[in-house]
């Protein structure tokens, strides 16, 4: 069977944004979303192998806030890439749990799910990581197109020019302070000295 070629971004955002509520709901215990059980499904349909205990060891909730917001966003990259044009390809298994762990851990920590309801950028920084991942593109894109483009979306990006600049404001703050400090000195010198 060949795989249906990859749809434009449009099609991926609108297929985030319709994600059904039972994705969007809290994952873990208590009748919640059972995050190990969707990522088995999915190795199993897109990687063609069921994952051991092990790999699904990180998809068990410790019900921090932190944590069930990282499950969120795994949660809804399965939901992704369940998306009927990923379906039919083999991802290799090891590249998509690096992107289930590692990938979205990291996104997770600069960003929260729920902006995937909110902000079409999450959903396009979700579309392009998971894509990336499963080492595909979407249509008309060169490779260093989609990776400006991931560049111009990226949570973990935006977080890191956020404290550059930040840290910058506050170096310019302390050296007009020091020159501040020597000009009063200074002047205050004069002023004894005559």
């Amino acid at each position: 069977m060949t795989p249906s070629p990859i749809p434009p971004l449009a099609e991926f955002l609108r297929w985030i944004a319709e994600m059904p509520a039972a994705f969007r709901g809290e994952p873990g215990k208590g009748g919640g979303v059972r995050v190990r059980a969707v990522v088995a499904d999915l190795m199993e349909t897109v990687a063609g192998e069921a994952p051991g205990g092990p790999a699904l060891a990180p998809f068990a909730t410790t019900g921090s806030v932190q944590d069930r917001n990282r499950l969120r966003w795994v949660l809804a990259a399965c939901h992704l890439l369940w998306h009927p044009s990923l379906r039919g390809r083999r991802i290799p298994a090891t590249a998509l749990l690096k992107f289930l762990v590692q990938d979205l851990a990291a996104v997770a920590a600069v960003a929260n799910a729920d902006g995937l309801a909110t902000e079409e950028e999450r959903r396009e920084e979700l579309t392009r990581r998971a894509l990336g991942a499963a080492g595909l593109r979407l249509p008309g894109e060169t490779k260093d197109t989609a990776e400006t483009r991931l560049n111009q979306v990226d949570s973990i990006e935006r977080r890191r020019l956020i404290a550059t600049a930040a840290e910058k404001q506050r170096r310019a703050r302390a050296l007009q302070e020091e020159l501040r400090r020597q000009a009063a000195e200074e002047a205050a010198s004069k002023a004894s000295s005559e």
